[in-house]
């Protein structure tokens, strides 16, 4: 006991530090301030949110006055307008491979479209070049797409079909001539087939044989006010024909969607007859016809047919005489 004494007499107390009574020993204190002996760098204040900026007040502008406009009502906005594209012509089929053949006759230039095996489907009216022959075939292309075929029987009964533009004004090509109305649609039906085809071959002539249409060779001759235009409707179609005046039919015209036009397109082919423009083509049959062209060599309708040219040319001598004088007649 007396040594526990002496020693407790010689030490100098130690300093206990206080201790939150709310905090265990074990458990470090919280975060106190620095020693005083030791200099730290000043911490850093917290992050503070950053001060707005000075707001400069801009003069304010005067609003422009503008006019009250009426409400619109609600619609959903136009499409962006875009640039049409024109669809891409149908691919010929590879099973057909026919052809289109230039070349010069009756002092023009035509083409004539051939099937695969050598027929001829369709011969055009005439060009004054190969360029606008060429053109042409694209015309004829546009307008199988687009046009309307039309079966034309004759007085001998042979069939022919004919190719009108859309809009039924303007006559582009004239097919063969055949026994039966049936034949001509299987020919239409053969031309839809091979008119796709890209060959196309110029021909220098043609062999002597195969020539079909020569211009006609025209005498004077004395009018006869005799004859006569009628104009008459069939079934939603007008036309009009060239009668002699012993009741022969010489020509008939082509369909038009109104009486007007009719008539309108009855003073072009009485003029037509005056200026003479008149040709001879013979079938693959061996039959006649007589075409009548514009001033501009435009196809404006084809005669009836013969079983020789001297009645083809007959023909056209009896139009020349009947047409400039024959009064117009509208049947009911």
């Amino acid at each position: 006991m007396c040594f526990k004494w002496l020693k407790k007499k010689n030490q100098k107390p130690a300093e206990i530090p206080q201790q939150r009574p709310e905090e265990p020993i074990t458990k470090p204190a919280p975060a106190q301030a620095p020693s005083p002996d030791i200099v730290e760098p000043p911490k850093a204040p917290a992050a503070q949110p950053p001060a707005p900026s000075p707001i400069v007040q801009e003069p304010v502008k005067e609003p422009v006055s503008e006019p009250i406009k009426e409400p619109t009502p609600m619609v959903p906005p136009a499409p962006e307008p875009q640039l049409e594209i024109a669809p891409a012509p149908p691919k010929p089929d590879p099973r057909y491979t026919g052809k289109y053949e230039i070349f010069p006759e009756a002092g023009f230039f035509k083409y004539r479209l051939k099937a695969s095996n050598g027929e001829i489907l369709i011969v055009s009216q005439g060009y004054v070049s190969k360029a606008g022959a060429a053109s042409g075939i694209e015309t004829l292309k546009r307008n199988i797409a687009t046009g309307s075929f039309e079966v034309y029987t004759d007085k001998n009964n042979y069939s022919q079909f004919l190719l009108n533009s859309s809009t039924g004004r303007r006559l582009i090509a004239v097919g063969e001539f055949y026994e039966s109305p049936k034949r001509c649609e299987s020919a239409i039906e053969s031309v839809k087939r091979f008119y796709l085809t890209d060959k196309v071959v110029t021909l220098d002539q043609i062999p002597p044989e195969e020539i079909r249409e020569e211009i006609a060779e025209l005498k004077p001759i004395e009018k006869n006010p005799t004859g006569k235009f009628e104009v008459f409707q069939e079934d939603t179609e007008w036309l009009f024909r060239l009668k002699a005046g012993n009741a022969e039919v010489l020509l008939v015209g082509q369909g038009y969607s109104s009486k007007p036009s009719c008539l309108a397109g009855l003073e072009t082919i009485r003029n037509a007859v005056q200026n003479g423009n008149f040709r001879v083509s013979k079938d693959k049959q061996g039959r006649f016809q007589f075409k009548l062209y514009s001033t501009n060599n435009q196809l404006l309708l084809t005669g009836e047919t013969y079983m020789d040219k001297d009645n083809c040319l007959s023909s056209i001598t009896s139009v020349r005489k009947y047409s400039p004088d024959a009064k117009t007649v509208e049947l009911k």
